[in-house]
């Protein structure tokens, strides 16, 4: 008789990959962050193309054993709608690192502390919410739920500093090709943790129906 401890073991690989997927993509942000607090100085796409790389490849070995394993622990369509989320943050992030190469003489003095701690924030958030998955059905979905609480409020705060930065720029201090290019980038900062805030969702959803 073949055990469902072997077929769900504790080491099931989509955990390991789900929680591969989520680290790659704090990485990603950390990264970010580096660049962000010292935006004066020159910056390198290269990690950040290597950090989407390494997640699509997570995401490919993902899809992979979805067609080669017949039984699963948590429904093949979850799996694959978490890994698509947290690929979509470092995804993210990329495109936040060009634009910020295109234009850093435009935003070398800017100051995104704020965006960082909030960056920060959102994918430990993230990460947590992930390694949760491991352990479904003992008790997990007080706990998801609350970390989502405050994955929801990190969100709400990042959509608020949004509108304070818009009403800075809008209020005419500032040359209209750096408003453009700030705008450019503090939406795609706000989307970052808008992707953070979809994959706690997702997760507090398959918890959820496995509770």
């Amino acid at each position: 008789m073949i055990s469902l401890q072997k077929i769900f073991g504790k080491d099931d690989q989509f955990f390991a990959l789900l929680e591969a997927s989520a680290e790659e993509a704090r990485r990603s942000v950390e990264v970010l962050n580096r660049l962000l607090s010292a935006p004066s100085q020159p910056a390198s796409l290269q990690e950040f193309q290597s950090s989407k790389e390494a997640d699509k490849r997570i995401t490919e070995q993902i899809s992979t054993a979805l067609v080669k394993t017949f039984v699963t622990q948590l429904e093949k369509e979850d799996i694959e709608v978490l890994s698509s989320a947290l690929y979509r943050i470092p995804k993210t992030v990329e495109k936040i690192a060009e634009r910020f190469v295109i234009c850093a003489h435009l935003v070398k003095e800017v100051d995104f502390t704020r965006h960082i701690t909030l960056l920060d924030q959102a994918t430990r958030q993230v990460v947590g919410m992930v390694k949760l998955l491991r352990n479904l059905g003992s008790g997990q979905l007080n706990r998801a739920k609350e970390m989502n609480r405050q994955l929801q409020q990190t969100e709400g705060e990042a959509d608020q500093h949004a509108l304070d930065l818009l009403g800075d720029l809008y209020s005419g201090r500032h040359e209209p090709i750096k408003v453009l290019a700030l705008r450019d980038l503090y939406d795609l900062l706000e989307k970052v943790i808008d992707r953070c805030r979809d994959s706690g969702n997702v997760v507090t959803h398959i918890i959820l129906k496995n509770s």
